[in-house]
């Protein structure tokens, strides 16, 4: 099996993971990008064939849940703003990570109990290239609990009421 590794530099430091990730293994390319905002860390995205692996290890996060998606644009700029919504290119209403009507980086939640943050999740459905790749995208992670479409209000089909955007960055090329 040949893996790709990609990662999200938050802002320019290894962390263990990413070492890890980088002795031994076949891969092909990596991605790197500078956060803005507080949060300081690494994202390792990694295309195997069960899904997108995403392993986090940032620090400064606020505790409890945060929603963290990927975003249509590449761009960092207002406060993270210049992101633009949620990565959409299907048309379908916002959901959660195991639903079946979803974003293509509808990640749902994590939950900061701790500092540093340390987790690993797998997505079905983001893919790092092809034809809806996420790479050259943002990821940003969100202030508030993502309801994952589940809210009263018009909103929540659409950005599921995640709240300000504490932190973001954009996937691009080393």
């Amino acid at each position: 099996m040949l893996s790709i590794f990609f990662y999200l530099l938050i802002p320019a430091v290894l962390s263990q993971s990413m070492e890890r990730a980088m002795m031994g293994a076949n891969y092909i390319n990596f991605k790197a990008a500078e956060l803005v905002g507080s949060i300081q860390g690494t994202l390792i995205l990694e295309e195997r064939d069960d899904g997108l692996n995403i392993e986090d290890r940032l620090t400064g996060v606020p505790f409890g849940k945060h929603g963290i998606h990927v975003h249509e644009n590449g761009s960092t700029g207002n406060e993270c703003l210049d992101a633009g919504g949620h990565y959409n290119p299907t048309n379908v209403s916002h959901g959660g990570p195991n639903d079946a009507e979803r974003h293509i980086g509808d990640w749902g939640n994590f939950d900061v109990a701790g500092d540093p943050h340390l987790y690993t999740f797998t997505d079905h459905v983001a893919k790092l290239t092809g034809p809806y790749g996420i790479v050259g995208r943002s990821i940003v992670i969100h202030a508030d609990e993502d309801d994952l479409g589940r809210g009263n209000n018009p909103d929540s089909k659409i950005n599921g009421n995640s709240g300000p955007r504490l932190a973001c960055g954009v996937i691009v090329s080393v």
